[in-house]
C-alpha cells in the first residue's frame, strides 16, 4: 500500500509506485479528496513505513517533485538537497525538540497526474508545510487549496509563480528571482554585449511570458530596438515555419524563453538548416544535459543567465543603483557543492539544489523562532512573518554551516537569519527574495563556461 501513496522518503527509505493518469480534479473532484481523507488515514496507519522509522511527533514537510516527465532529470537531485536539510536540521537538535521527516510527492512535470498527487499531500498527508511543486501552472492550480487549508509554501523553482500581494492564509515565499528581476538581468546581459536590437521567441506560460515582457520593457527603456517576436505552444512537432519570419529580421540577439524539450526541438531544426541568428537563452535551459542533445557546436558563444550562488558578500560591494561586471567569490557555492557530494556518494548538487536546501532550513529557523515566543502551530502568516522578520532585523548572519549555533541562538530568542545555501535573503513585504547579482554563461564546445557575473538595476525596480 505504501507504493499507492507516491514517493515517500522516512528515514532515507524511498517508497515508490505508478499510479495511472487521472483527470484535472476541479470543484467536486476536490471533495473526493477531502471525504477520503478519514479513510485513507485510518488505512495508512497499518500499511506506511516501519514503525521504527517514523517519529509520530515529526513535524511533516511535503515537496512536489518532478520525479517523472518532462523535468525528471533534476527530480531526485533536488529532493536529496532537502533530505540533506532534514537531517542537518534534526542533527542541530531539530525544532524545539520535534524532528523533521520528508514526504515527497511525484508532480509528473505539471501534468493532471502531478495535481492528484499534491492534492494527497495536501488531503491525505495533511501537510501544513509545502516545499515547491517545481512547475509553474501547477502551483497556481493549488492556490485555492493551501489558502482554505491556510498551508505555508516555500517556492525555490525559477518558474513558480511570482508572489506580489499580501494574504491572510495560505502565505508563500518566493526564493529565485523574480521574472522582473531576470528580465532586468537579461537586459543588462545584452547591453554587456553590445546587443543594439533583439527581439524573443518565448512559451506560453506565465513564468516564461512574463521573462520576456520584462525584457523587452527594460531593453527597449535602455533604448534598446525590439523587433516583432512570438510566442510558442510546447509540444508541437516543428516550429521551423513560426520561427521563420522572426528570425529574419535580423536582431543582433534573439531570446528564447521556453522549456527544454520546446528548445531542442527549435534548435535542432535551426541548426540542420544553416538558418542565421545568434540567441540568449532563457534560465531554464541551463540544465543537465539540454546542450547533448543539440548538433555538436551549433549553439557556440550563446549566452544565458542564471541566479547567481555567490552570497552579497562574496562580491565587490556596489551601490545598490550600479549595472554592470561585478567579481565575487564561490567560496559559499563550492562549500555546499562538497557538503552535498559528501552525503550523496560524490554527486553534485544542481544550482536550483542550493535553493530547495534552503528552503527547509528558513522553514526550520522561522518555526523556531516563533516556538521561542511560545507558538507551537504558527499560522503560515505568522510563520511568513516570522521569517520576514529575521531576515530583516537580524543584526547578523549565520551560516548553513553553522546551523546547531542558529537554531539555538533562535531557541534563545535572539533574532538570527540565513546565509544560505543559495543566497543571504532579503525579502520584500510579500516574501519575494530579492536578488541584484546574476551569473553568466557561454556556450563553449557543448559546454556551459562561467563567463563571470553581473549586476543589475531594471528602471522600474524599487530600491
Amino acid at each position: 500500500m505504501q507504493g499507492d501513496r507516491g514517493r515517500e522518503r522516512v528515514a532515507g527509505v524511498r517508497g515508490a509506485g505508478a499510479r495511472p493518469p487521472a483527470a484535472r480534479p476541479h470543484g467536486a473532484r476536490r471533495w473526493l479528496f477531502v471525504g477520503a481523507l478519514g479513510g485513507a488515514l485510518a488505512a495508512s496507519l497499518g500499511c506506511g513505513a516501519p514503525e521504527d522509522e517514523v517519529d509520530a511527533d515529526a513535524i511533516v514537510v511535503g515537496a512536489a517533485l518532478p520525479f517523472t516527465g518532462e523535468g525528471a532529470t533534476i527530480g531526485q537531485n533536488l529532493e536529496q538537497a532537502l533530505l540533506l536539510a532534514v537531517e542537518d536540521v534534526n542533527r542541530a537538535g531539530g525544532v524545539s525538540g520535534r524532528r523533521l521527516r520528508l514526504v515527497s510527492r511525484d508532480s509528473n512535470s505539471g501534468t493532471a497526474r502531478g495535481l492528484d498527487s499534491v492534492l494527497e499531500l495536501l488531503y491525505i498527508d495533511g501537510v501544513r508545510y509545502l516545499v515547491g511543486p517545481e512547475e509553474n501552472e501547477l502551483a497556481r492550480e493549488i492556490l485555492s487549496d493551501l489558502k482554505g487549508l491556510d498551508v505555508f509554501e516555500i517556492l525555490p523553482g525559477y518558474a513558480s509563480p511570482s508572489v506580489q500581494r499580501e494574504e491572510t492564509r495560505g502565505r508563500r515565499l518566493r526564493l529565485p528571482p523574480s521574472p522582473l528581476a531576470f528580465g532586468c538581468g537579461i537586459s543588462e546581459l545584452a547591453r554587456q554585449l553590445g546587443v543594439a536590437s533583439a527581439n524573443t521567441i518565448a512559451a506560453q506560460d506565465d513564468f516564461n511570458q512574463s521573462v520576456a515582457s520584462e525584457f523587452t520593457t527594460e531593453f527597449n527603456g535602455i533604448d534598446g530596438q525590439i523587433l516583432p517576436s512570438i510566442t510558442v505552444r510546447a509540444g508541437a512537432s516543428s516550429y521551423a515555419e513560426r520561427i521563420e519570419p522572426v528570425l529574419a529580421q535580423g536582431a543582433d540577439r534573439t531570446l528564447l524563453i521556453v522549456n527544454p524539450t520546446t528548445a531542442s526541438t527549435l534548435l535542432t531544426e535551426w541548426a540542420v538548416a544553416d538558418r542565421g541568428g545568434a540567441w540568449i537563452l532563457g534560465p531554464m535551459l541551463h540544465t543537465p544535459g539540454f546542450l547533448q542533445n543539440l548538433p555538436f557546436s551549433s549553439l557556440e558563444d550563446t549566452f544565458v543567465l542564471t541566479p547567481t550562488l555567490s552570497l552579497a558578500s562574496e562580491c565587490d560591494e556596489k551601490p545598490s543603483d550600479y549595472r554592470g561586471r561585478v567579481q565575487c567569490r564561490r567560496d559559499n557555492e563550492e562549500a555546499f557543492g562538497d557538503h552535498y557530494a559528501h552525503r550523496w556518494a560524490g554527486d553534485r548538487p544542481f544550482p536550483a539544489a542550493h535553493f530547495y536546501y534552503d528552503a527547509v532550513i528558513l522553514l526550520a529557523m522561522g518555526l523556531e523562532r516563533v516556538a521561542a515566543d511560545g507558538v507551537d502551530e504558527p499560522t503560515s502568516s505568522e510563520l511568513h512573518d516570522a521569517i520576514l522578520e529575521l531576515s530583516s532585523s537580524a543584526s547578523e548572519r549565520t551560516s548553513w554551516r553553522e546551523l546547531p549555533a542558529a537554531m539555538d541562538a533562535l531557541r534563545a530568542g535572539e533574532a538570527v537569519a540565513l546565509a544560505g545555501a543559495a543566497a543571504e535573503y532579503d525579502f520584500d513585504q510579500f516574501g519575494a527574495a530579492k536578488h541584484l547579482v546574476f551569473d553568466t554563461w557561454r556556450v563553449r564546445r557543448q559546454t556551459y563556461i562561467s563567463d563571470g557575473r553581473l549586476q543589475a538595476r531594471c528602471l522600474r525596480q524599487p530600491k
